[in-house]
């Protein structure tokens, strides 16, 4: 198997809204020192939070994901993960993963308590110790510093607030202790989201610096296993096994409304949820006899970067029914609150948008078929096609 498959989210959970938020494949990647992109309010982020102290390079593109009915998107940083959730009122639509607490369960046999003469170095001319609401263990000496003078940004204030501090680093999950990894001993103290480093490099000038936890954890992680699904397998000439024509039928009345179809072929990962039949567009009624399909569509460029990025354009797609009709997307499509339009996605880069066809009453989908542009010399196109007479994957 020639690569990991992400499972992704219902994209577009529509029972609330009729759109999910995405991340804007229209902001620019900007390749950090990793050559890894970064894009979308998560660069906004990473920049506003002094991004490169605080949470280090990217180490992996942004990838989306749902868990129950959360859909959210996350980066891994070397020091952070950045989780982007949809759903949290600002500024908590912006959270820190948890990542002390996974390498806490990994490595605690690392750490070995402090010497007395380590109190001692840490204490130095700091202020004493602060116990944080809810926490088992005190925050002391340059670790009491360093927690107190960063923080979240807010409110756009200089100082950082208790709140702000929390967000950024959550509380103590030990004392500060003793680590040793690679002939090396440091006195660290691990927090919900980092672990706070006493370096004494420079006797005169001792410094706090925040571990590469979450590469170390991503470097070291254990084989993950291996989710296979449709898009594994499925080519546009590999015949898979169709629901029976009755079952098919019912969809005329109603799209299965849990679940996804999904594609990937060149790196290209294509998935449609959320099809609705309607007589009405913005109270605007469609002619006898026919009627509106709508539908949401996420697409994700997998590829690695410099591979080539890809446009995509509602013209690109069309529906194809049962009986082998084939449907363009209306210019209605343009009045979509998400519409596809004119969109380039770079390596790395994922859009979530809007499709809808006006067919006849008597029309079932039975395909979607999309079309892209590889943005390389050649200007090369190639097609996918999405099956949708077989039962959608419920995540």
């Amino acid at each position: 198997m020639w690569r990991r498959i992400i499972i992704i989210w219902i994209v577009f959970a529509i029972h609330v809204t009729n759109t999910v938020p995405m991340l804007h494949a229209a902001t620019p990647c900007i390749p950090s020192e990793t050559l890894i992109c970064l894009n979308g309010e998560i660069r906004a982020f990473w920049q506003a939070n002094n991004g490169v102290q605080l949470f280090g390079q990217p180490i992996d593109n942004s990838s989306a994901h749902r868990f129950i009915h959360e859909a959210y998107h996350i980066q891994n940083f070397e020091r952070a993960r950045i989780e982007f959730r949809f759903s949290q009122p600002k500024p908590y639509h912006f959270q820190l993963g948890l990542i002390g607490k996974e390498w806490r369960d990994r490595y605690s046999s690392e750490l070995s308590p402090l010497k007395p003469s380590d109190e001692a170095t840490l204490q130095g001319t700091h202020a004493s110790c602060i116990t944080l609401p809810n926490a088992q263990y005190t925050v002391c000496g340059a670790f009491r510093t360093f927690y107190q003078g960063h923080g979240l940004q807010f409110d756009n204030l200089i100082f950082a607030s208790n709140a702000e501090s929390l967000a950024l680093f959550g509380l103590p999950l030990t004392p500060a202790m003793r680590w040793t990894r690679n002939g090396q001993t440091y006195i660290v103290q691990l927090f919900e989201r980092a672990r706070f480093e006493y370096h004494t490099e420079t006797p005169t000038k001792p410094i706090v610096m925040l571990g590469r936890i979450n590469a170390e954890l991503r470097e070291n992680a254990p084989p993950q296993q291996t989710i296979v699904t449709l898009n594994e397998s499925f080519l546009v000439d590999t015949q898979i096994p169709l629901l029976p024509a009755e079952v098919v039928a019912g969809f005329g009345y109603r799209m299965p409304v849990d679940g996804y179809w999904e594609h990937s072929a060149q790196g290209i990962y294509v998935a449609a949820s959320t099809f609705r039949y309607q007589k009405l567009f913005y109270d605007t009624p469609i002619a006898d006899k026919r009627r509106f399909v709508s539908m949401a569509i996420l697409v994700k460029n997998q590829r690695k970067w410099p591979e080539a990025g890809i446009y995509y354009d509602y013209r690109y797609i069309n529906l194809i029914d049962t009986l082998g009709r084939r449907y363009a997307a209306t210019n209605t499509v343009m009045y979509l609150a998400t519409p596809i339009i004119g969109t380039t996605l770079n390596p790395g880069q994922l859009y979530g948008g809007q499709m809808i066809f006006d067919i006849p009453d008597d029309a079932i989908p039975a395909q979607l078929e999309c079309n892209f542009a590889n943005l390389d010399t050649n200007q090369s196109r190639f097609q996918q096609t999405i099956e949708l007479r077989v039962w959608p994957i419920i995540p």
